[in-house]
């Protein structure tokens, strides 16, 4: 056996082993956090990822919390440096639907995120008659599609502490047909109680 078959056999088992183990901690960060009432998973694939529906209890001012996690599949040698090369990342996405009405819309994407706006603009089909400005918070640039310029300041000040904690924010939108805000950003360990605080602060300054 060749020494590059012996290194992908020992890189694909490690890696497989710590990625079970970071779907693992998202999920229970994820219980942890939104402790739903009921719960339903999907499974995306092998070791793809999830998406996951949370129904919470009736004290909450959340009706139902739907998140998704995607994984690049590092566990193939071969496909690794690829994706360090395209910079694919683990995605977590999570949309709270609220028992309060919100009265104005507005979304965030990351500039040069063709997918995300691409969607959003399948979602969204008035956004171009939205008001647009484009924003650079940590060196990185955002195009805000918004109603009322307030809404902006209130999520922009909420967006920076983020991005000292380290988040990596790629959309951030609010749907007040559905009363449901909805967050994409580089998953990580420990950052589903950050987003938590962050959609409830948004939620009670904009609804």
């Amino acid at each position: 056996m060749s020494f590059l078959a012996v290194a992908m056999i020992v890189w694909y088992f490690r890696e497989r082993r710590e990625l079970i183990r970071f779907i693992s901690d998202v999920i229970k960060e994820l219980e942890d956090v939104f402790k739903p009432t009921d719960k339903v998973y999907e499974l995306l694939g092998y070791l793809v990822g999830f998406k996951a529906r949370f129904k919470l209890g009736r004290s909450s001012n959340m009706v139902n919390v739907y998140a998704m996690l995607t994984t690049v599949p590092t566990y193939s040698l071969l496909y690794y440096p690829i994706a360090k090369a395209l910079s694919r990342k683990n995605l977590l996405s999570i949309a709270v639907e609220f028992r309060g009405l919100i009265s104005r819309e507005l979304h965030i994407v990351r500039k040069g995120s063709k997918r995300f706006e691409d969607r959003l603009r399948v979602d969204v089909p008035h956004i171009d008659r939205m008001y647009l400005k484009e924003v650079t918070l940590s060196g990185k640039t955002y195009r805000v599609y918004y109603e009322d310029p307030r809404d902006v300041d209130v999520v922009l000040n909420e967006l920076k502490g983020l991005n000292d904690v380290g988040l990596d924010i790629i959309q951030i939108s609010i749907f007040k047909s559905r009363s449901t805000i909805y967050v994409v950003t580089e998953a990580r360990r420990g950052i589903v109680k950050t987003i938590h605080k962050f959609i409830n602060a948004v939620y009670t300054n904009v609804k």
